[in-house]
């Protein structure tokens, strides 16, 4: 039985119970001990082995058409209008510098891979779905390196290293692996070379997604503090507007264009890639946000409570709201 078999509450019910479980699960396994080493070195596992795994598979298959081209540009820009508004509301706040960039981090930087976008994609799409998520996302390697980093670096005090090493060893870093990974699919895809069928037969793709999926959000339970959340409602609030709000409306305003430009995004599998854009613009902050104030010496507990915050509100409202009008 596939998802969109299953009545409707249990399509909702279903992939939150199995977020919210699994976080939760790493929320007590942090309680009883595990601590931030053992967060590291499991999320490395999911991104270098099931993400990339994963990533290959699924954009194998993929019915390639020259709009896909489209998709990274896209995150691009969806992105960058995020940095954008986070910057503006930062400075009329007038924040102390430290907080303006984990504002402005938590405002662009989205959750768009393994542990939110392309899970919600992959319950709505399946593989079609992953693949094109996958596609968008494939921006974020040069998004962290030419944006994030420039944007930390410019409210904090910097690290040690010169940007250029950091771009060096962001492009040299196992978890760049998913986007090498999806380029190797891509390209066996358009030279024609056959998936073999015992992948779909046996459902690989979908016990390594699901499997790594729960083990992600795992360590996201391993990573989360929960302290001193009721502090900075009103900057939740507008993080919230802007992920939720503003982010959705330019990715509609983009795909709008493509359509007044007879590129319409409407791909021959069973996953419209406007609706792939749409999904991934709606999503909650990144813990890269929190990684990458860490870095350059900004609010990192604020970036921490934002990620918190905002994710339980996707969990809570926006996910449901996703998944009733697209499944």
């Amino acid at each position: 039985m596939t998802t969109g078999e299953l009545p409707v509450a249990a399509r909702l019910l279903l992939p939150i119970g199995l977020i919210a479980g699994s976080i939760a699960a790493g929320c007590a396994a942090q309680r009883a001990g595990v601590g931030e080493r053992a967060a590291r070195g499991l999320m490395l596992f999911v991104v270098t082995v099931p993400y990339t795994f994963v990533a290959f598979l699924a954009i194998w298959v993929l019915p390639f058409t020259p709009e896909l081209v489209s998709l990274p540009v896209m995150g691009m820009v969806v992105t960058t209008a995020g940095v954008g508004a986070g910057a503006v509301i930062a400075r009329w706040l007038k924040l102390p510098r430290e907080m303006a960039g984990a504002f402005v981090l938590t405002a662009g930087a989205s959750n768009l891979g393994f542990t939110m976008g392309g899970f919600v994609n992959y319950l709505l799409f399946r593989e079609p779905g992953l693949a094109m998520a996958a596609m968008y996302t494939s921006f974020w390697d040069f998004a962290m390196v030419l944006l994030f980093y420039p944007v930390a670096r410019h409210y904090g005090h910097g690290t040690d290293q010169p940007l250029w090493r950091l771009i060096v060893a962001n492009f040299a870093d196992l978890r760049s692996l998913p986007c090498l990974a999806t380029a190797s699919g891509l390209t066996l895809n358009l030279l024609g070379v056959p998936r073999p069928a015992v992948i779909a037969q046996w459902h690989v793709v979908d016990v390594a997604m699901i499997g790594g999926a729960v083990l992600a959000f795992f360590v996201t339970g391993l990573r989360l503090h929960l302290g001193q959340l009721g502090a900075h409602k009103w900057l939740y609030a507008l993080v919230a507007g802007v992920k939720f709000l503003l982010m959705p409306a330019v990715a509609a305003v983009l795909v709008g264009l493509m359509w007044l430009a007879g590129h319409p995004l409407v791909h021959p599998a069973s996953a419209p890639g406007w609706k792939v854009v749409l999904v991934q613009a709606s999503t909650p902050a990144a813990i890269y946000a929190v990684v990458i104030s860490n870095l350059f010496h900004l609010d990192d507990r604020l970036a921490s409570a934002i990620f918190v915050v905002n994710t339980a509100c996707y969990l809570a409202v926006v996910m449901p709201l996703v998944l009733m009008i697209f499944g």
